[in-house]
């Protein structure tokens, strides 16, 4: 979430909001934007990741694109790629899976993913597995670096070290 069209650490998008060194209380509210609008207005790099062939692993960009939409699909874009990114470093911590399909069945984690099925045939989808392949081909965005959590900004996780916040998601390490 290969494209080689999409060039190492391009932005997914001009940033949807501000983040001065992450630093949670002062991120600034994007305004909420739509799928379509999403799609209609992404960038030329993020366009050529939807249309170009991937040599990921089709069903791990599945699993983490369904992920992306259930929990972030009402964020801003960076929002949805700070989602992605979390679950891509669990990957690469030992306490989770190294797979993000398995990542994302672990108890008690995120939702059960085998049994959401989004629209396949929507610019929702298109973008979310789009980010999903640029963050597991190691590119785009990470408004979120060493986040391994996250969770709605209504319910703060007591005992983790806050990362950023990003609209509606706070991330924690």
């Amino acid at each position: 979430m290969s494209a080689p069209a999409v060039a190492a650490n391009q932005p997914l998008s001009q940033p949807a909001i501000t983040l001065p060194a992450l630093a949670p209380d002062t991120a600034q509210p994007a305004e909420a934007e739509s799928p379509a609008d999403a799609a209609a207005t992404a960038p030329a790099s993020l366009q050529s990741a939807i249309d170009a062939p991937s040599t990921v692993d089709q069903a791990q960009v599945e699993c983490m694109a369904k992920v992306i939409i259930h929990e972030a699909g009402n964020q801003p874009r960076l929002g949805r790629a700070a989602v992605a990114q979390v679950i891509r470093a669990r990957t690469q911590d030992p306490r989770f899976a190294t797979k993000p399909c398995a990542v994302v069945r672990q108890p008690g984690q995120f939702f059960n993913v085998d049994a959401y099925n989004p629209p396949r045939d929507t610019d929702q989808w298109r973008e979310a597995v789009a980010i999903a392949t640029q963050v597991l081909n190691g590119e785009g965005d990470n408004p979120v670096p060493g986040a391994l959590f996250f969770h709605a900004a209504s319910s703060p996780m007591k005992g983790r070290t806050k990362v950023g916040r990003i609209e509606g998601h706070v991330f924690y390490r």
